[in-house]
């Protein structure tokens, strides 16, 4: 199993972080991504050194964090970015739930970041929420960015409708999936997850957020793929195995010629 996105440097998890992520492993989560995503964070690479050999990091700025840009802090990025199993940029995006004021200062740090994933051929990880009954983030996104992305990429936690998924998938992104698609509301997903099947799915937690519907509002962490890859397995008929083997060979697909040398 694979967790291509998690926060496990999270303070949720200051008292107990090794022991999450040894359990997380002996349970079957294989290869993680940990997502350092404020300048603050990406020094807490250090926290999963004894774990090199299953953990790939990206370090970007969060588009909450859209004050953080300065000219300094991607000095600072363009240093660290190329560091010891570093493969992506992120997360980076456009959060208009949050922040719908301040689309042009995240678009123009997304762009930077953009930028700096190009030139060290990083994956890029992308946030991308609306506001509520408007999808205009997925619209603002899919046209600002269009033909400026020359590497692999991430949309995290996808929660667009089925027309950005088929967008996001002709233009080779990778779709991320994590625990919403539990929840009883969320039909929109389910259903579009029947229409794309798992061409360029990847199961994520974002732990310790969006715990799945068995725990909601709990702590999340990565043991947490299993509930998503079961509900993966109903709606496309599908066996776990399966659907954990054809996960498991995206990840590899997104990581080849990625991981030479980390």
């Amino acid at each position: 199993m694979i967790d291509a996105h998690t926060h496990l440097s999270s303070k949720n998890f200051d008292t107990d972080r090794d022991t999450v992520i040894e359990n997380s492993i002996k349970s079957g989560v294989k290869e993680f991504i940990e997502v350092l995503c404020s300048c603050s964070e990406w020094q807490q690479i250090r926290y999963f050194e004894k774990y090199y050999q299953n953990f790939y990091f990206s370090l970007g700025i969060h588009p909450h964090y859209f004050k953080e840009y300065s000219e300094d802090n991607i000095k600072e990025l363009e240093k660290l970015i190329n560091g010891k199993r570093i493969i992506a940029v992120g997360e980076t995006g456009i959060d208009l739930w949050y922040h719908p004021q301040n689309l042009k200062e995240q678009i123009e740090l997304m762009l930077k970041q953009i930028e700096i994933a190009n030139t060290n051929n990083k994956i890029l990880v992308f946030h991308i929420r609306n506001p509520k009954n408007s999808s205009i983030a997925y619209e603002e996104f899919f046209n600002v960015t269009k033909d400026l992305i020359k590497v692999k990429s991430i949309i995290h936690s996808f929660s667009g409708n089925y027309g950005d998924a088929k967008k996001a998938l002709e233009r080779g992104f990778y779709i991320g999936i994590n625990a919403t698609i539990t929840y009883p509301k969320n039909t929109e997903l389910r259903e579009t997850i029947k229409k794309t099947g798992l061409t360029n799915i990847l199961t994520e937690t974002d732990s310790p957020y969006l715990a799945p519907q068995r725990i909601r509002g709990h702590r999340n962490d990565p043991t947490s793929i299993m509930d998503i890859i079961k509900v993966l397995s109903e709606i496309l008929n599908k066996n776990f195995k399966e659907v954990e083997e054809e996960i498991e060979l995206n990840f590899k697909k997104l990581i080849t010629d990625l991981n030479k040398g980390l």
